[in-house]
This record gives structure tokens, sequence and C-alpha cells, in this order.
């Protein structure tokens, strides 16, 4: 049978801890109840899985670490996961575009789905690939219907 995972929490580092859970960015405050949950209230690591929504082995990972380093290991680490690749002039732009009947462009149809758009946007260099799922949550978060957005 497998041994629990415990975070070894210091004493010094309690109060820390809680000061990061008020003012820390969403991703390092994760990791921080990572710690406590596990240290403190001796939650296992599939139960704190469930609560901050993290898979198990990335948080046996945060616990070992901060075993191992102690809390700067948790402030110092880069944030983990898919690296954004639409910056906010891109997504200005596609917003922008999209608000620009298609005709005006010199092209030969009157309205935007997300496939034009999507081609649009790789042939004319704006960006060097997007996907179209990519292009309807960026609309989606701007309210941006295409249906009314090309008439001419």
């Amino acid at each position: 049978m497998a041994r629990s995972l415990f975070a070894n929490i210091r004493k010094e580092d309690i109060k820390k801890l809680y000061e990061i859970l008020k003012k820390e960015e969403e991703y390092i405050k994760k990791r921080v109840r990572t710690i406590i949950l596990s240290g403190i209230h001796r939650y296992k690591v599939i139960e704190i899985s469930k609560i901050v929504n993290l898979h198990p082995n990335h948080l046996r990972k945060w616990i070992k670490r901060y075993n191992k380093n102690g809390i700067e290991t948790i402030l110092n680490s880069p944030k983990t996961g898919k690296k954004k690749k639409i910056t906010e002039n891109i997504r200005n732009k596609i917003i922008e575009i999209t608000k620009i009947p298609p005709r005006k462009l010199g092209l030969l149809f009157s309205n935007w789905t997300l496939y034009k758009l999507k081609k649009y946007l790789e042939e004319n260099k704006i960006i060097k690939k997007i996907s179209h799922e990519t292009i309807r949550k960026i609309l989606k978060e701007t309210n941006i219907k295409l249906k009314e957005t090309s008439t001419e």
C-alpha cells in the first residue's frame, strides 16, 4: 500500500502561507492551498485534487518541492501549463477585422464565418496559425456575433 504524502510545514511558514493566499496570483494560490491542505489539515492528495482542480501527480510534485526547498520554491517557480499564443495586440486586431465588412477588404463574400476569418488572418500573416475555436472564444468574450457584424 502506498504511503500518504503530506507537506512538512515549518512553523515560520504558516503565517507566510496564509498571507500569500491574500495577495498572489491564482496559480500560486493553488500551490499554497495544496501545501496547507496537505500539511495542516492532513488531506490526502486525491482529496486535495478535487478541491483545487489539479491532477494528483501535479500536487505531489508541489508537495515534494515544498518539503525539499521550502516556501521559496512555490513563489519563484514559473507558471506552468500551456503558454498563451494570442497577444492582446492580435486579439484586438481580430476584433477589429470582424467589424469590417469582408467586401471592403476586397473579399468575395459578405459575411464572416469562423473558417473564413481564420483563413483571412493566416493568409494576411496577422497570425501564423489559429484555430476557429480560438477565434470563437475571443468573439464570445467580447460579445461579438458574426451574423450581426458583417452585412453591408
